[in-house]
């Protein structure tokens, strides 16, 4: 049994590293750092700190469930760290695409919101509440700089998940989507990324279900989404706390308190695209993304 810190984990004064070792063995994302090892399922926990003090309320999760790594490195210094596992999740995506919407859609998370104005950045603490405890995603939210060019290293750097986002009604914002993916994992490298089309409660929409093949060239997951109306908000952040902890069978038990929608999506007319998403899924991919807008 091998616990894995990595790199990212230790280099911070705040960081606090914790791990219930019942013979779970995390993915490497990045080079190991420290490991340490222990005789498979004998449940002992193990630390590795820094400065900061074990949280009083840690305490061993079951033998079944499963192994977490938890870090407070990624709020600004105006967040206070939490003692439960947190992740660094950057959203990317063209601007207009509903980024910020999204985001802010999770009442407490819009509440708590920062600014790093350094970075040119508002990150968004989002909790979720899992069969395995509670979760929280620091969503750094770009605050429109994208519109300018390209975003800074520093927006990537560290980052442990990610959304890539589109926009459904404008077609430039699917073909932009390999460069965000490509400039993304330029930086952070093998970490989960969920494709999300934004906006198909709009009638009118440009990028049809079958059009969208691009995740399954680069193994994303993909969701349809619609901010405004909520529709599939969790899906995206469960797709990512399943792979984050390596834990399938890991399900929110209660849902955020979201804000009521602000449109109403036509649930008949989405489950169809849902079908047609699903049929594409077995055809073969187009050599290039143009040929499936022929």
């Amino acid at each position: 049994m091998e616990l894995v810190l990595y790199p990212q984990q230790l280099n911070n004064a705040m960081a606090t590293v914790y791990g219930v070792c019942y013979g779970v063995r995390l993915k490497p994302m990045l080079d190991c750092g420290v490991v340490f090892k222990s005789t498979p399922s004998n449940g002992k926990l193990y630390k590795h700190h820094l400065p900061v003090p074990p949280p009083s309320s840690f305490t061993p999760t079951p033998p079944s469930s499963t192994l977490f790594i938890y870090h407070g490195m990624y709020a600004l210094p105006q967040h206070q760290p939490v003692d439960y596992p947190s992740f660094k999740l950057v959203i990317v995506g063209d601007g207009g695409t509903g980024k910020t919407t999204f985001v802010k859609r999770h009442i407490t998370g819009e509440f708590e919101k920062k600014y790093e104005p350094t970075i040119g950045v508002e990150v968004h603490p989002l909790d979720f509440h899992t069969n395995c405890g509670r979760i929280r995603f620091y969503c750094w939210d770009t605050a429109g700089q994208e519109k300018f060019g390209g975003l800074r290293d520093g927006y990537y750097i560290h980052g442990q998940c990610a959304i890539i986002m589109f926009d459904v009604t404008a077609r430039l914002t699917y073909k932009n989507v390999p460069t965000w993916h490509r400039d993304l994992c330029r930086v952070c490298e093998n970490i989960p990324i969920v494709l999300c089309g934004n906006k198909v409660d709009v009638k009118n929409r440009q990028v049809k279900a079958k059009q969208v093949t691009f995740h399954r060239k680069k193994n994303l997951q993909y969701y349809e989404i619609s901010a405004k109306s909520n529709y599939n908000f969790e899906k995206p952040f469960l797709y990512l706390a399943k792979k984050l902890a390596g834990d399938p069978g890991l399900h929110f038990v209660e849902m955020p308190a979201l804000a009521p929608p602000d449109v109403v999506i036509d649930l008949i007319t989405q489950q169809m695209n849902e079908e047609e998403l699903a049929k594409a899924a077995a055809q073969p991919l187009p050599d290039d993304d143009d040929e499936a807008f022929d």
